[in-house]
This record gives structure tokens, C-alpha cells and sequence, in this order.
């Protein structure tokens, strides 16, 4: 055996996929579940030429745009693949070996994964049973020995929030020791509320943000950091040659430029929540509303019966929460109205609901 770092063999990572997910209604992962309009997608590959191709990516224009958006300078912001790249490249500025990372539970599966990876010890701030998180736990926890504290708001996969009075307290608290704190803020889109004004207030705050679910541009993976311009600067310092490709630069400035776009699709993704729940409602069966892109269905205790029936159907979605009491709670990603009556008639036709 080549000489290896011994503890990467014991990190699990799921195997790649057997089988494709195009072609069918993915209501498993959050992502923009409709195509985008045929005027739209024209004008995007209209753009493409031979030069973007086969050049070396010009990032500039991407943070110009999102300095623009976000009324900041661009020397605050780090390009990065998705928030995933946004949470390791944190990692990477931050942790060591043997540093207290704290985190919530259940939360983005690649913070656990990295965490192993960097060698950190994982401090977990557990869901309780009405899926509430003690604020004052996790505020007695940030001590000294902590490196980063990482808080998704909206969370996923548990769709709820911290709320901003609360979140500032942690955020204070953090600060007062010189620890950062990372906001993953993935779904703000959907919730609409932001920790953005407070980097102002305070030095140790970094918020990501993603075009992979309010924007539909999951698959190529452009996610940034947001921050003041000496953490801002320290990150710029880990980016590879280029932070994303140039595709990803072209479709994310057309889609910073036409707002409408995205607009649209959440609107849309409210029409839909609104049938899916009235439908539930009407049937009296119980069900979970999120704060995010996403609810929660209980379809008992044959979860994977009906998992596998609409899998067989091309319907994907995701299997319940791993806290106890949700465990047959079905999680289907949020849609317009039509995506969202077939799902409905796949349930009917299944007895499941």
C-alpha cells in the first residue's frame, strides 16, 4: 500500500451514483426542479463561444456584479464552488488538528465531513424534539478552544431558523474571543432575512451565499463568501489559479443582471406550497413547514415503502430527519403548482396520503 494518511480510509463518503437523476423529478436535493425558459436558456448559449471555452476564466465581471448587488466592495468577497467550497475553504483558513469546531445537529453533511478531514473535533448543538435549538447552549460552548462556529439559517436538512435577535447574540459572543463564525445562508432567498448588515458591526462574521437553489444554477457549483476585507483578503489568499469556470461566470451575471429570473421561480415555489399544503391540510395529514425550499410529509411507518414506489415512478425525494420522532417524514423539495400536483397524484394513487 502507498504511504497514506491513514484516518482519510475511515471517512464514509457515499459511492457515485448508479444511475442518473436527468429525466426525472428531482425532489430530492432542493434544487430548481422546472427548466428555464427557452427565451433565457437561447440568450445564455448564444453567449458561449470558442474564446470563453478556450480561455482561461475572467472573473471580474462576476465580482463586480455581486459587489453591485450587495452594495459592498469587491475586495469583500471570495468566489467559491458552492458553499461547499465556501465551508472547506473556512476549514482551511481556520481549523487545525484537534481545534473545537461547533456546529448545529442535524446539519449540511460536508461540515462533518470536513471536520474529519481537518482533523477538528465536532461540537454538536443538538435538536431537541420540537426541532429547537438552545441558543443559550450554544453561547455557554464558544470558549477559547473553539475555531470556527459554522450555523446554516435557514438549516438544512432541518428547515428551521435562528432568529436575528439570537443570532446576533452568538455572533457577539464569538467576537468578544475572536472567534469566527461562518452563516451558510444557502436558503435566504426563501427566508428572506439576512446576517449581511452585521459585517459591519462585527470583525469575526463570514456569510455565504449560492446560486445552486434560488438561482437554479446547482450544477456549476458557484457559491461566495462574503465578509470584511481582511478575513475577505486571507480567504483570496487560499483560491486556486481560478475560483469557478467561465460558464459559471457568464450564467451568474446574467442571472445577477435579470433578477426576474429568479423571482419568478420563488414565486412560483409559493404558489406551489400553497396547493401542496392546502392539499394537506384539507386531508388532515401532518406535515412539517420549513423555512426553506423544501416540508416535510408524514407518510408512516411504510416510508420506504412509498420512497421506493415513487423512486420506481421517477419521482426522487428524500427519507425523513434522523432526530427521533421524524423518521417517517418524507422531505420533498418545494415547486411550482404543476410539479407539485404530480407529486400529490403519485401519493393519492399510492395510498400513501
Amino acid at each position: 500500500m502507498i504511504k497514506h494518511n491513514k484516518w482519510i480510509g475511515k471517512i464514509y463518503r457515499d459511492a457515485i451514483l448508479s444511475r442518473t437523476r436527468y429525466e426525472k423529478l428531482c425532489l430530492d436535493k432542493n434544487e430548481r426542479i422546472t427548466s428555464f425558459s427557452k427565451s433565457f436558456f437561447n440568450r445564455f448559449i448564444s453567449k458561449i463561444n470558442s474564446k470563453i471555452i478556450i480561455s482561461y476564466p475572467e472573473v471580474r465581471k462576476l465580482y463586480y456584479a455581486l459587489a453591485n448587488l450587495h452594495k459592498i466592495k469587491t475586495n469583500q468577497l471570495f468566489l467559491t464552488s458552492g458553499v461547499d467550497g465556501a465551508i472547506k475553504n473556512c476549514f482551511e483558513l481556520f481549523v487545525s488538528k484537534g481545534d473545537k469546531v461547533i456546529t448545529l445537529n442535524p446539519t449540511f453533511a460536508m461540515v462533518d465531513i470536513y471536520c474529519k478531514i481537518f482533523q477538528a473535533k465536532r461540537f454538536n448543538i443538538n435538536y431537541d424534539s420540537k426541532l429547537r435549538i438552545n441558543v443559550n447552549n450554544l453561547i455557554r460552548s464558544i470558549d477559547r478552544k473553539t475555531s470556527l462556529i459554522i450555523i446554516a439559517n435557514p438549516n438544512s436538512p432541518t428547515g428551521t431558523v435562528i432568529d436575528k435577535i439570537d443570532l446576533e447574540k452568538i455572533i457577539k459572543k464569538a467576537n468578544l474571543l475572536n472567534i469566527p463564525i461562518l452563516i451558510d445562508e444557502a436558503y435566504y432567498e426563501f427566508y428572506n432575512i439576512t446576517s449581511l448588515p452585521l459585517i459591519k458591526k462585527y470583525k469575526n462574521l463570514i456569510i455565504a451565499r449560492t446560486f445552486s437553489k434560488a438561482y437554479g444554477l446547482a450544477g456549476l457549483r458557484v457559491g461566495y463568501l462574503i465578509s470584511n476585507k481582511k478575513i475577505a483578503k486571507l480567504l483570496f489568499n487560499l483560491k486556486p489559479m481560478y475560483e469557478v469556470n467561465s460558464i459559471a461566470i457568464l450564467a451568474s451575471t446574467m442571472m445577477i443582471k435579470d433578477s426576474k429570473i429568479h423571482k419568478h421561480y420563488i414565486n412560483e415555489t409559493k404558489k406551489g406550497f400553497k396547493l401542496i399544503t392546502k392539499f394537506l391540510v384539507n386531508r388532515e395529514i401532518d406535515f412539517i413547514k420549513t423555512y426553506a425550499n423544501f416540508i416535510y410529509i408524514n407518510v408512516g411507518n411504510k416510508i420506504n415503502y412509498f420512497y421506493k414506489k415513487l423512486l420506481k415512478v421517477g419521482i426522487l425525494t428524500k427519507k425523513g430527519l434522523s432526530i427521533k420522532g421524524y423518521k417517517n417524514y418524507l422531505r420533498v423539495t418545494l415547486g411550482p403548482e404543476k410539479e407539485m400536483k404530480k407529486i400529490i397524484k403519485k401519493l393519492i394513487k399510492l395510498k400513501a396520503i
